[in-house]
């Protein structure tokens, strides 16, 4: 019975030697390689379904779904469903759990890093616009973890001298709208 492993997997294992896997389209490689599902080691997934042709260890959104069904609807084990789809029992439960909360899309990346900007506003911005009136000389960086200790809030000195520099310059356009105003009412009195 021969194998069909069906994407090219490149492994550099020293200067000389090189393992390919033969991949029969590389315009699905491309693909899953764009959307973010290309599994980075197909060579983990040992499961008798992946020596089918239909069944795509380089898929990696395919080989969690088949891993959630092995388990659920087979009834195989935990740690032998890892081991046959190339998971760690801890990625195994963060992506069932991912599944029942989001259905299929929880196959599918998200986008890395932070899901949102950390902006410094509020009661933190006027901590932070009062611990710099006290002490001039303290810098962003030193801001930035007083803010840690007070409000177990992480932000990088850069937003705070960013959020400092534009509530300053917030301040100062309203004084000079308010400056405007009064000079444009006194030539209206003339």
């Amino acid at each position: 019975m021969s194998i069909k492993i069906q994407c090219l997997y490149m492994l550099t294992v020293s200067d000389v030697h090189v393992i390919a896997f033969v991949m029969t389209n590389p315009a699905k490689k491309k693909a899953l390689m764009a959307s973010g599902t290309l599994n980075p080691r197909p060579e983990d997934v040992r499961s008798n379904l992946f020596k089918m042709d239909f069944f795509d260890p380089c898929d990696r959104a395919q080989v969690k779904y088949e891993m959630l069904r092995a388990h659920s609807v087979d009834g195989d084990p935990v740690a032998e469903t890892c081991r046959q789809f190339g998971f760690s029992r801890e990625s195994f439960y963060q992506i069932q759990e991912a599944f029942n909360e989001l259905g299929f899309v929880s196959f599918l990346p998200g986008k890395p890093g932070r899901k949102g900007p950390v902006k410094l506003k509020g009661e933190v911005l006027e901590f932070a616009l009062k611990e710099k009136k006290e002490n001039p000389d303290i810098d962003p960086g030193q801001l930035a973890v007083l803010i840690q200790k007070r409000y177990g809030m992480e932000i990088h000195r850069t937003t705070v001298m960013r959020g400092m520099k534009k509530k300053r310059r917030a301040s100062a356009e309203g004084a000079a709208r308010t400056i405007r105003r009064k000079r444009g009412s006194r030539t209206d009195d003339l």
